[in-house]
């Protein structure tokens, strides 16, 4: 579920315009269902699925959703399908039953396609004729807090996933270069005695001055941050930097590392960056980094855990309770009593 700044609504179509913007692209054939607290007329946690196919996935849908909402204990939610209304109304009446059932009030159910939106829940023709209710994005007050918030709609959802395409060209050829000499010289200190884990954690910790100045790395500190991020005690030390510096820094810094790497490292600066981006409550961000890290990585324990936290809805709160201070001594204790956890484990072929 995707969390946001305070957003006032003033109608269903503010609502309308401005999730595109909750979930950093324009959807397509999709249910979103927003929590609100009308009480103050803001907008709470956004959650987006891909429109069912049938009927026996609609009433799935309906109760993987009613099961999130109740989880992250909502009261009140609007709902809006995107699509023709062959596609969206079965998809709607499942989710209305179900949410119905549990006690949860839908304010406003709709659906949007081609500029128009059609409300299942308002009867008047005066206020919603059968030929839908024309809307303009770029008029709303609420596109306005949320682009002024830093908030951007991207065409699609492939577009947000392209944000995280690997960068190609010379720096790509620099990087590549830059991580076979790194892993060469770790290839010749595993049989040494050497301090894995703290120079893995300084060299963390001068990406994150780096990426908090806006500065890009060069190509050998990419290679050597993406090379020892391999080892999991010293990507379980990136998690411990989240409190000691903002989410917009952690974002920027493992976005750059996962587009940057060969393919083959990009699994840890991945899950890293879903790890932080669904603490900030980017849900969408989160999402397409991890697909990406499991494609790359179908076995990659912290992004399974993390698309389980997604599927079911957890809370962005949750993430706090892995950012205490005491959890940089505890993995510090564990890389010293297992010390081949902080050594770096290096892909087939390099």
């Amino acid at each position: 579920m995707t969390t946001i700044p305070t957003i006032r609504l003033s109608s269903p179509a503010d609502l309308i315009a401005v999730v595109p913007y909750l979930l950093g692209f324009h959807p397509e054939s999709s249910l979103v269902a927003t929590v609100l607290d009308t009480e103050n007329r803001t907008v709470g946690g956004t959650v987006r699925f891909d429109l069912p196919s049938d009927q026996a996935d609609a009433a799935r849908l309906a109760r993987h959703l009613t099961g999130i909402l109740t989880r992250n204990m909502a009261r009140q939610v609007m709902l809006i399908g995107y699509g023709t209304g062959a596609q969206v109304t079965p998809t709607i009446d499942a989710v209305t039953d179900a949410l119905k059932a549990a006690g949860i009030e839908i304010v406003d159910a709709s659906r949007a396609d081609e500029g128009r939106y059609w409300s299942y829940t308002c009867t008047e023709a005066g206020c919603c004729p059968s030929e839908g209710v024309p809307y303009e994005p770029t008029a709303s007050a609420a596109v306005a807090t949320a682009v002024f918030a830093g908030f951007v709609a991207r065409p699609d959802r492939a577009a947000l996933a392209d944000t995280l395409a690997p960068v190609e060209g010379p720096d790509r050829d620099r990087v590549n270069a830059a991580t076979r000499a790194a892993c060469a010289r770790v290839r010749s200190l595993l049989d040494a005695d050497h301090d894995w884990y703290h120079e893995g954690a300084d060299l963390i910790a001068a990406a994150l001055e780096c990426a908090q100045a806006e500065q890009e790395l060069d190509a050998d500190d990419v290679a050597w941050l993406g090379v020892r991020l391999t080892a999991i005690f010293v990507r379980d030390a990136a998690m411990t930097f989240i409190g000691r510096y903002d989410q917009e820094t952690h974002v920027r810094l493992w976005g750059q590392i996962a587009r940057r790497v060969p393919p083959e490292f990009a699994a840890a600066p991945l899950s890293l960056l879903a790890f932080t981006s669904f603490g900030s409550g980017d849900g969408s961000l989160a999402r397409v980094a991890i697909e990406r890290a499991l494609s790359i990585d179908p076995g990659y324990r912290l992004a399974h855990l993390i698309s389980m936290a997604l599927d079911h809805g957890l809370p962005p709160s949750i993430t706090s309770e892995v950012n205490c201070a005491d959890m940089a001594g505890e993995i510090e204790a564990q890389a010293r009593r297992y010390p081949q956890g902080a050594r770096p484990t290096l892909p087939e072929g390099w």
